[in-house]
């Protein structure tokens, strides 16, 4: 690419700083919502009902409150 004068010199080099920050803000974008996509699915499996105790459900059938039995 010929540069016909100082200006046109300069003014390519500034936008060519200018745009810089741009792109990295998008690729950090990116990286960024990879590692959140990655956090909800690594919580996901945490919390995943295989992983979880079962419950004795016949215990609490059985709860009474004062006088009258909770369903």
């Amino acid at each position: 690419m010929k540069y016909h004068n100082q200006a046109s010199l300069l003014s390519f080099l500034g936008l060519s700083l200018a745009t810089s920050p741009f792109i990295v803000s998008i690729i950090l974008l990116q990286v960024l919502g990879e590692l959140l996509k990655n956090c909800g699915e690594a919580s996901e499996e945490i919390f995943r009902a295989e992983q979880l105790p079962l419950l004795n459900i016949t215990e609490l059938e059985n709860l009474t409150v004062g006088d009258r039995e909770v369903d």
